[in-house]
């Protein structure tokens, strides 16, 4: 059986078939087309694959011992300029651009455009 004709995974499994009606209500809602939705949609057992993301700053002169006595509250001088957007990585493949925020006590990243 060729690629054009193999069955989706829901036809394989019915437990996949709700989880993809799942999948497509998103949280937070998305203003692109529609047509980009269906280009990029994904199938459910694909979009839940775990990706490391990276969002690295670039930081001179940080040696192993100040990495050893770090504590809360401490504050970190970066080489990065002050409201520049971060690269977001997923390996050697930048995704987005993303900047910090702080969201209860915890610090986020926070996707400001796609790349």
């Amino acid at each position: 059986m060729g690629t054009a004709d193999a069955l989706p995974l829901e036809a394989l499994d019915p437990a996949l078939e709700a989880e993809a009606r799942e999948v497509e209500q998103a949280l937070v809602p998305s203003l692109a087309s529609q047509e980009d939705v269906e280009r990029l949609r994904l199938h459910p057992a694909l979009a839940r694959l775990p990706v490391e993301l990276d969002v690295a700053a670039p930081v001179g002169n940080f040696r192993v011992r100040d990495l050893l006595s770090l504590e809360a509250g401490v504050v970190i001088s970066t080489h990065w300029g002050h409201g520049e957007d971060m690269p977001l990585q997923a390996g050697k493949v930048q995704l987005a651009w993303t900047e910090f925020e702080v969201v209860d006590r915890q610090l986020a990243v926070r996707v400001t455009r796609l790349a």
